[in-house]
């Protein structure tokens, strides 16, 4: 039998100059905003990987900040299937336009919001709405 293991990605919290974070409705997190985000590819580093799946997945081009802090997701019922991954939750900003051009292959709906209305979202996802709290908390 093959051994299983948890992949690490980075979920990423996209601030613009008006200080608003961008939170993403996916097919993937059904029902929930949460951040977009991705896997690191090998031997690719986290900053790298932070600027590449946005710059896919919404067309921006972001500069990396630093690693917020790390959540841990095994078996999220919340998530579209069972999977166990442990996210970089990091912060990055806008370089140039907020504009997004969504995919359309893994994100439907994107919107900019402020740190405290996106903690007013009722479909907010629980380790989403942690992670923004310790950004306010740092302001």
């Amino acid at each position: 039998m093959e051994a299983k293991y948890p992949k690490v990605v980075v979920g990423c919290f996209i601030r613009n100059n008006k200080d608003e974070v961008l939170l993403v409705r996916s097919y993937k997190w059904p029902g929930s905003w949460v951040v977009m985000g991705g896997h690191i590819e090998w031997g690719e580093q986290i900053a790298d990987a932070v600027a590449r799946e946005v710059k896919e997945e919404l067309g921006l081009v972001v500069k990396f900040g630093r690693v917020i802090e790390v959540a841990e997701f095994i078996n999220d019922p919340a998530f579209h299937k069972s999977k166990h991954f442990v996210a970089l939750q990091c912060e990055c900003h806008t370089l140039g336009k907020d504009e997004v051009a969504i995919d359309n292959d893994e994100i439907q709906e994107a919107r900019w919001f402020s740190l405290e209305d996106a903690l007013l979202l009722p479909n907010l996802l629980t380790v989403t709405q942690n992670t923004i709290r310790k950004l306010l908390s740092a302001k």
